[in-house]
C-alpha cells in the first residue's frame, strides 16, 4: 500500500451481528438528502459527522451544505448510484460523538464519513472508526495530534492543514506586520483551541516576544471579566484568542467594551459572520481572523469562484468556513465509489491509495498519516461589520 498504515480494522463475528442488528432496532430520526428515485441504481450513503446545533453550529453547517452541493450534483450525473447523506448532529461536543457514532457505524448503507468537524470529537471515535473501517475525511479538525490517537489508524484523513501549519502562519503574520512587544494568549481549553494556541504560544516565545500573560476561559460562561481585567492589567499590544467564534466574539466585545486597544486575532475556528454576530459589529471590528482555508467568493478564478456560485444557488446562501472543504470530502468519496469502490473496506483502500485529488479548495495530496499536505494561511480582517480577505501571510509576512 502506498501509505503503509495497518489496515486492523476487520471486527469479530459477534460484534458484527451486535452492530447489524443494533442498526436494525435503531431510530431513524437523522436526518437525510437523498437524490430522488433510484431509477435501478444502487443507493449509498455518506455520513456527515458534526455540530448542526449548538453555540458553534455554523461551522458545522457549512460543512454539511457543502456536502449537499457535492451530492445534487452527483445525483445528477451518476449512472449506477444513487447518494444521500445522513446527517448526525454531535453539537461539536466529544461527549456527545459516542452516542452518534453508535447510530452510524453500523449502518450498513455508510460507506464513508465527512467529519467528524471538530478536533475534540474526532479524537474520541477515531479509535473505533479504526476497528470498522470506516473511512473518515474530516474538512476541519485540526489538532496536531489526531494522527496519533491509533497508531497508524488507516481510516484518519483530513483536508485541512493542522494547527502547526496555522501557528507558523500566525506568527509570521504577527511578527512581522503586528509587530507587539507583549501579547495576551487565551483559549479555552478545547482540544482545537488549546492546541492552536500552543503552537502559538511556542512560536511567538521563540521569536523573543514577551507572552507572559496567558489565561485560559469556560466556553459556557457568558463573564469572561477576570480574562478581560487581566489583558488590561497587562497592558498588552495583542490579545489570541484560541477557541471558537460564539466565544472568542463575546471576548472581543468585553475587551472593547472594557476599553482595551490591544490587536485582536483568533484561528479558524473563529472565522465565521457569527464572530461578529457574537462581538457586535462595532466590538468585533478591526479583529484578525486567520484559516489554512480560503473563503470561496463568486469573484474568486477557476474552481473555488464556480463553486460558490453553485453553493448559492444549491444553499441559498454564500459559502462559509469549511464550505470548500466540506463539498471536496465529499467529492473524494464520491469519486472512489463511482471508480467501484462500493463497499467499505474498497473505499478505505481507494482513499489510503489516492494518490490526487483535484479538488476546488486546493489540489488534495494526503501524507502517511492522513494529514493533507500543508497549504495556504488566510488572515482576513473585520470590517464594517464583514469579513474581508487580507491574504495570504507567505505575502502579508514578506
Amino acid at each position: 500500500m502506498r501509505r503503509g498504515r495497518k489496515h486492523s480494522v476487520r471486527l469479530g463475528s459477534a460484534i458484527v451481528v451486535s452492530l447489524m442488528v443494533l442498526g436494525a432496532c435503531g431510530s431513524d430520526d437523522n436526518k437525510s438528502t437523498e437524490g430522488g428515485a433510484t431509477d435501478g441504481k444502487k443507493k449509498v450513503a455518506i455520513g456527515m459527522v458534526g455540530p448542526l446545533t449548538g453555540d458553534n453550529a455554523n461551522l458545522g453547517v457549512n460543512i454539511r451544505d457543502g456536502v449537499k452541493v457535492a451530492i445534487d450534483e452527483w445525483n445528477k450525473k451518476s449512472t449506477k448510484f444513487s447518494y444521500e447523506m445522513k446527517e448526525f448532529d454531535t453539537q461539536g461536543d466529544p461527549a456527545q460523538a459516542p452516542t452518534q457514532m453508535d447510530r452510524y457505524i453500523p449502518d450498513g448503507s455508510i460507506l464513508g464519513i465527512v467529519g467528524p468537524a471538530f478536533s475534540g470529537e474526532t479524537k474520541a471515535v477515531i479509535p473505533n472508526l479504526q476497528q470498522a473501517g470506516l473511512v473518515m475525511v474530516s474538512a476541519s479538525a485540526t489538532n496536531v495530534a489526531l494522527p496519533t490517537v491509533v497508531p497508524d489508524a488507516a481510516v484518519f484523513h483530513r483536508i485541512i492543514p493542522d494547527d502547526d501549519v496555522q501557528a507558523k502562519g500566525v506568527t509570521d503574520y504577527v511578527i512581522k506586520v503586528i509587530k507587539p512587544k507583549k501579547v495576551a494568549l487565551i483559549n479555552d481549553n478545547t482540544e482545537y483551541g488549546k492546541g492552536l494556541w500552543e503552537g502559538v504560544v511556542k512560536l511567538l516565545k521563540e521569536a523573543g516576544i514577551d507572552t507572559s500573560t496567558t489565561d485560559s476561559v469556560d466556553p459556557k460562561s457568558q463573564d469572561y471579566s477576570a480574562a478581560v481585567n487581566k489583558v488590561k492589567a497587562a497592558k498588552v499590544d495583542m490579545v489570541f484568542y484560541g477557541g471558537y467564534y460564539a466565544e472568542a466574539g463575546r471576548l472581543k466585545k468585553q475587551l472593547t467594551d472594557a476599553g482595551v486597544k490591544a490587536k485582536f486575532i483568533s484561528g479558524d475556528g473563529s472565522l465565521d459572520a457569527g464572530f461578529i454576530a457574537s462581538s457586535g459589529a462595532a466590538g468585533g471590528e478591526g479583529a484578525l481572523l486567520t484559516c489554512p482555508c480560503r473563503l470561496a467568493t463568486p469573484d474568486l478564478p477557476g474552481k473555488a469562484g464556480e463553486f460558490a456560485k453553485s453553493y448559492k444557488a444549491d444553499v441559498g446562501r454564500d459559502p462559509g468556513t469549511y464550505s470548500s472543504e466540506g463539498y471536496d470530502a465529499a467529492s473524494l468519496l464520491i469519486a472512489g465509489i463511482e471508480a467501484g469502490n462500493d463497499t467499505r473496506e474498497k473505499l478505505l483502500s481507494y482513499v489510503e491509495n489516492l494518490t490526487s485529488f483535484d479538488g476546488v479548495s486546493k489540489t488534495i495530496q494526503f501524507e502517511a498519516n492522513g494529514n493533507v499536505k500543508a497549504g495556504d494561511v488566510f488572515v482576513y480582517e473585520v470590517k464594517g461589520g464583514k469579513l474581508t480577505e487580507l491574504g495570504k501571510t507567505s505575502e502579508l509576512a514578506k
